[in-house]
């Protein structure tokens, strides 16, 4: 006969030991401990939420197993375990399923196990001068372990990605041995394109160098990764076809993390990786409490149940362009730890839900926003202007391929489907093209709006918006050191009044 082992000490101590005294004397005892249980569970969501994320997203490793790398639902790059698939162009405006995607790279992407086996992660050893790569690491709560690439003048060949547990030395032929605090890790390339054919050729001979394979499978030869034939390989899961999703576009739109089941899914996040990092390792033994708790009765169940319900409400209302960072200058906003997160466990939720995977602060700034100069919320049905005076372009560092965009985004965060002239951001690919027109005082004065504005210089410098509300984010790749310590402020967004 099996004995079922009791809940731990410290989730038996959340129920008084004498809750039914005379007089109902137990009763603030009871009320106390269930607010306690409450505030915790509100904080390990927010915790926990970023790892929720990640782990539904290695589902792809069973559904690209027998693929191989390629284009889940023909839109997103994925790949089986501990590899990498790629697109081989911009990620399509009409997808509604990824968040905020960029406009400027072309991606690659995919998610390592280090459980049984390091992985092969290979850099390119033929970049053109002042092209932008990346190759972003990330652990299971999204922070970034490690960021390589032309703005840290990665040098080509190979790294060894191992899991927190991995014991050993540097093997011959590799350049540098890379930890990850948890056995998941997400592992994303970036290549910079214009939108010249020549340009995105580029960026496809840079990014098929970009790659990651079991160590198991490893020799001295290098690998090509042929961006163009993983973008060809459209794989879709059981009952999805690409008819449905051409149809109906916005069957894509299902929230990563689903509260109804959200302690169910963190307890595999959990027990998939045991080792997490030093700013995380705290709350993993609050959240076994919370779980044990959850499994010892029936009320506490149905009280952490509900509190996740109310939780993830409440993240939603926060994680928005008008709420979200701090005041950055000029009605932007910013959250001035990307991708370093730390324990600020509240910040990298809120990045989850708006744009999760953000680069590491030093790579890439994200300054957002989603109201105008008067602090009113911003309209499509509007004209708005944003004007940068004579060399006041933002200041990135164009020798390690530095660029900037303005973006926009939709209410819901993503990009227009259909743009009328053809944009979904503005910035440095236009300038470099010469397609964008300054004032004779060597400003330059971007238009955003629904309607196109009138004027052709106008025109040439307009970004269509969505009729309704809307949102923006200016990315600065490679920032100096005036952005990074916030002296260079970018200019404010203001209405046109007729």
């Amino acid at each position: 006969m099996s004995v079922t082992s009791p809940a731990p000490y410290e989730a038996r101590a959340f129920t008084p030991v004498h809750p039914d005294l005379k007089n109902a004397a137990g009763v603030p005892a009871s009320i106390a401990n269930e607010r306690y249980v409450e505030s915790l569970a509100r904080i390990v969501y927010y915790w926990g939420y970023p790892a929720i994320d990640t782990w539904g997203r290695t589902s792809a490793w069973e559904v690209m197993k027998d693929a191989g790398p390629g284009a889940t639902m023909g839109l997103f790059p994925s790949g089986p375990k501990s590899r990498m698939g790629y697109l081989d162009d911009y990620m399509p405006a009409s997808q509604r399923k990824v968040v905020t995607p960029n406009n400027d790279t072309i991606y690659g992407a995919g998610f390592a196990d280090l459980t049984d086996d390091a992985v092969v992660v290979q850099t390119p050893v033929d970049a053109p001068a002042g092209h932008y790569w990346t190759i972003q690491i990330v652990d299971l709560f999204t922070t970034v372990s490690h960021q390589l690439g032309s703005a840290s003048n990665t040098p080509g060949g190979k790294f060894l990605l191992v899991g927190p547990s991995w014991q050993g030395t540097t093997p011959a032929g590799f350049i540098d041995v890379l930890r990850s605090p948890t056995n998941v890790a997400g592992v994303f390339g970036r290549s910079y394109t214009a939108h010249t054919p020549e340009s995105k050729q580029r960026a496809r001979s840079v990014l098929n160098q970009i790659g990651m394979y079991p160590l198991s499978e490893d020799s001295p030869a290098r690998r090509n990764f042929d961006c163009e034939a993983s973008a060809r390989n459209k794989v879709y899961p059981p009952g999805v076809t690409a008819e449905m999703v051409a149809a109906d576009p916005d069957m894509l739109r299902q929230r990563p993390v689903d509260p109804t089941k959200f302690w169910d899914v963190l307890r595999k996040a959990l027990d998939a990786n045991p080792v997490v990092g030093p700013d995380d390792a705290p709350m993993v033994g609050q959240a076994r409490t919370l779980l044990a708790l959850r499994d010892s009765d029936a009320q506490w169940r149905s009280l952490l149940d509900r509190v996740a319900l109310e939780a993830d409400a409440e993240l939603l209302q926060t994680a928005r362009y008008t709420q979200a960072g701090v005041d950055a200058g000029n009605g932007w906003q910013r959250q001035e730890n990307g991708g370093t997160w730390g324990t600020d466990w509240f910040g990298r939720a809120q990045a989850a839900v708006m744009y999760i995977y953000v680069n590491d602060y030093h790579e890439a700034i994200y300054s957002i926003r989603g109201t105008d100069a008067q602090g009113d919320v911003l309209y499509g049905r509007y004209r708005y202007t944003m004007t940068f005076p004579k060399d006041g372009l933002p200041p990135v560092d164009r020798t390690k391929g530095g660029f900037w965009s303005l973006s926009m985004y939709d209410q819901d965060n993503f990009m227009l489907p259909t743009s009328p002239n053809g944009r979904h951001n503005i910035g440095t690919v236009n300038l470099d093209a010469n397609e964008l027109k300054f004032a004779s005082d060597g400003s330059l004065t971007l238009h955003l709006s629904h309607a196109p504005p009138e004027g052709d210089d106008a025109k040439a410098n307009w970004l269509p918006a969505p009729g309704a509300q809307f949102a923006l984010i200016v990315r600065t790749y490679v920032p100096t050191a005036a952005l990074i310590d916030k002296r260079y402020k970018l200019p404010d967004v203001q209405r046109m009044h007729a």
